[in-house]
């Protein structure tokens, strides 16, 4: 049976985004993901990984492009301190050609793209990834921000050095 109660505390939240780097090829997929750990041992049933994308554009009423991710299934039991790591690449190729985020420990790894050719790569800076849960609510909400590389110096600042 799911447990579909209103509880006075967040069952879980957006613990970490990981967006890929600009060099990242979408065979690479599985390197770009999102960890969402449960707070309350519960069920996460029909709850969803929701990616939003600001258009701004002025003649659109509403400048927002969304998408699913992930949903879990009915019933999906979780327990609290569970970490689910939520790849943007596909199962396929995480067994065929596994990266070393694939197989990182302590996690149950879930993956967005079914087949291979599914896979792509989601999260660019300023885009939102949300929690929702099985009524809609936005659990939780995190802004992609990556850290920016330091730029090299230039051949002529590397030579004052």
């Amino acid at each position: 049976m799911a447990d579909f109660r209103p509880v006075e505390a967040n069952k879980g939240h957006i613990l970490m985004i990981h967006p890929a780097t600009a060099d990242t090829t979408v065979e690479d997929a599985n390197a770009e993901w999102v960890e969402i750990i449960a707070d309350l041992s519960s069920d996460f049933a029909n709850w969803r990984l929701q990616h939003l994308r600001g258009l701004w554009k002025p003649e659109v009423a509403k400048p927002v492009e969304w998408e699913w991710v992930y949903t879990w299934g009915s019933p999906a039991f979780v327990r609290a301190g569970e970490i689910y790591r939520i790849h943007s690449g596909s199962r396929a190729r995480a067994a065929t050609h596994p990266l070393a985020d694939d197989l990182a420990p302590g996690r149950k790894h879930v993956y967005a793209a079914g087949p291979i050719g599914a896979a792509r790569l989601i999260w660019k800076r300023a885009d939102y990834v949300r929690l929702v849960d099985a009524f809609g609510t936005v659990i939780d909400e995190v802004v992609v921000w990556p850290e920016e590389k330091p730029a090299e110096a230039n051949p002529a600042e590397r030579a004052a050095r």
